[in-house]
């Protein structure tokens, strides 16, 4: 499973437009960048704030082919709403680290800014 689904990508661009995918991919850099953030700074560990997370990431990462990530908060997702037993402290630094994996590399697919 990959960080980046290219198909996934390439089936956005045609569906909403080519010029319309640096907007959206914009939008969910940043969207990566606040979980990111927002799990760091999240002062105690809960699995209620890593189901909502992860909830929320779902839809967002399974739209732009983040597949690694997308399984990930599926996986979180789940365990939460069963009751299952999880190392919150682990799949909260597991989550993070794949936000910003994640992230790094869908960065590369941003046109530079010739600033």
């Amino acid at each position: 499973m990959d960080l980046l689904n290219k198909n996934k990508i390439d089936t956005l661009a045609s569906e909403i437009g080519q010029e319309n995918v640096p907007v959206l991919l914009g939008i969910f850099l940043s969207e990566l960048t606040t979980y990111e953030n927002n799990l760091r700074e999240h002062a105690q560990a809960d699995s209620e704030y890593l189901k909502e997370i992860s909830h929320a990431l779902k839809s967002s990462a399974a739209s732009f082919g983040a597949d690694k990530l997308c399984a990930k908060a599926i996986e979180i997702d789940g365990m939460v709403k069963l009751g299952l037993e999880m190392d919150v402290m682990s799949e909260y630094e597991h989550l993070i680290q794949l936000l910003r994996e994640t992230r790094e590399r869908y960065e590369r697919l941003q046109p530079s800014s010739g600033a």
